[in-house]
């Protein structure tokens, strides 16, 4: 599944998304990142979903959120051991975002192409790790359309919402700013 459904349902606001130069990006982090979260962030950038998901984007000295919620997840995943029956070692697991109840949605980097790593989230409420074999934009996609069995986070802000809002921090900001709530008519 391409960003295309995710852009559907979720359309950026005008002037989200990032520029990035992910050479320069891959190379600080010593890691490729996958295509549909490259094309997340030219499209939105790091920001919100519904008040609820926090999404990441990388920074060139490797510091900043997505790294201290990788260092988070990769010593939750030593500590838990992981998923049963998957190898790999915690610095596979790679975090793109946080939600309202601090599960972490990470990248299992199992895969020389990145576009092949599934996501695997740390549901806090239930202390467990759960893998989804798609990509990151699939993964929302299918959240928006409650098309998993059940729902792969622990709250349902996000499950089955038919038309998702994404906000960047700064659009989030200026809203504020001019009095007004930017997820007013947003349930939590």
């Amino acid at each position: 599944m391409s960003i295309d459904a995710l852009l559907s349902l979720m359309p950026p606001h005008a002037g989200a998304g990032t520029d990035i130069d992910w050479e320069a990006m891959e190379s600080a982090w010593r890691t490729p990142f996958p295509t549909d979260y490259k094309e997340f962030v030219k499209h939105y950038g790091a920001g919100s979903v519904e008040n609820f998901l926090s999404i990441f984007q990388p920074s060139l000295d490797a510091s900043g959120r997505m790294a201290d919620e990788t260092s988070v997840a990769q010593e939750l995943w030593e500590e838990l051991e992981g998923i049963p029956g998957i190898e790999a070692e915690p610095d596979r697991i790679l975090t793109w975002a946080v939600d309202g109840t601090a599960d972490l949605l990470c990248w299992l980097r199992t895969d020389n192409n990145p576009d092949e790593w599934p996501v695997v989230v740390y549901k806090r409420l239930r202390d467990e790790w759960e893998q989804y074999d798609c990509g990151m934009a699939e993964f929302l996609v299918r959240v928006f359309r409650a098309e998993f069995t059940r729902n792969p986070i622990s709250a349902t802000a996000m499950w089955g919402v038919a038309t998702p809002l994404f906000l960047t921090h700064q659009e989030a900001a200026r809203i504020r700013e001019s009095g007004r709530d930017p997820w007013e008519g947003v349930v939590e």
